[in-house]
């Protein structure tokens, strides 16, 4: 087994997550399953209108880390909102392919699947639908939120957390550390502390706003009393990239090697927000843009370096 399969268990294990299995046979050998003809019946398009909507979110999905499918097997997923499904392509720890949500504060997954017709008849071709996949509930106040999918079982079975990552709560600039270890987390950046509480979320009291080498450390305190250092990095830091660090324990490693961490990093080039996804919605980019609406030149010198890991530690 690889070290993130044993942290990803170990990850799983310590969380409170949502589950759904993902089933792709219908519930109801005669016909569609009573789930998949719900979300079919809403593909077609419901006339509830966006002010009805009783959540609306900036909605970014993402794989911990990529299912591994069997052989010939494709997968195609989407969420299901109040008038239609939005088909998304998630990646590896990528914060991209933001879409706008809007509909149930329950939110579904669903998987593109090949279902028996439902009239029942014989030799009737198999029908092209969406099945529910997994699901993760949004607040109130998620106007942007991050939903990670853990695979298991070859994507028989995924689990999903979702972070609320408003601009207010992880501004451009900052740094949140989510700490699922068992050990309260001592943490220095750029000379000034703060901790992260075990199955915590924390802020750095640090945000950029310029360009600049941080020294970051990370310590726990022993069964002895004594402070421990257990990683440390100088990091790039600026103001316009945001950044949320995973810290996971493997308790079984040697202790030089038992605390490792993951990046996600999202430049300000690829945040979306609902406004500016509505605006895109009425306002669909044409395919070749025209003399009058050429880019500006790019002024930013770095490339964005989105999802990045860094599997190291110690």
């Amino acid at each position: 087994m690889s070290l993130r399969k044993l942290l990803t268990g170990l990850l799983l294990a310590a969380l409170p997550l949502g589950t759904v299995a993902a089933e792709t046979e219908p519930k109801n050998p005669g016909g569609t399953s009573g789930d998949a003809k719900k979300i079919a019946g809403k593909t077609g398009g419901d006339a509830r209108s966006r002010s009805q909507a009783e959540r609306t979110c900036a909605l970014t999905v993402t794989w911990w880390e990529m299912p591994l499918l069997p052989e010939g097997e494709t997968m195609e997923l989407g969420v299901q909102g109040d008038r239609e499904v939005t088909p998304i392509h998630p990646s590896a720890m990528t914060p991209s392919g933001t879409i706008l949500y809007e509909g149930p504060a329950n939110v579904a997954i669903v998987r593109k699947a090949m279902l028996p017709d439902p009239s029942g008849k014989p030799g009737a071709k198999p029908v092209e639908t969406w099945v529910p996949f997994a699901g993760f509930n949004l607040a109130e106040n998620d106007r942007e939120a991050l939903v990670i999918m853990f695979a298991s079982e070859g994507a028989q079975k995924v689990m999903v957390r979702k972070f609320n990552i408003n601009v207010e709560a992880l501004p451009f600039g900052g740094f949140d550390v989510l700490n699922f270890s068992k050990n309260r987390l001592l943490c220095s950046m750029g000379g000034k502390v703060f901790y992260a509480e075990p199955s915590g979320r924390s802020r750095s009291p640090l945000v950029m706003t310029k360009r600049e080498v941080v020294n970051f450390f990370m310590g726990i305190t022993d069964a002895d009393g004594r402070q421990k250092l257990i990683y440390r990095a100088p990091l790039i830091l600026h103001e316009k990239n945001r950044r949320i660090c995973f810290v996971l324990e493997n308790p079984a490693a040697e202790s030089e090697n038992r605390y490792v961490c993951y990046t996600i990093i999202q430049h300000v080039s690829g945040h979306r927000t609902i406004e500016s996804l509505r605006g895109l919605r009425a306002n669909p980019p044409s395919a070749e843009p025209t003399p009058e609406a050429s880019p500006a030149p790019a002024t930013e010198t770095e490339t964005p370096k989105n999802g990045s890991a860094k599997p190291k530690a110690a």
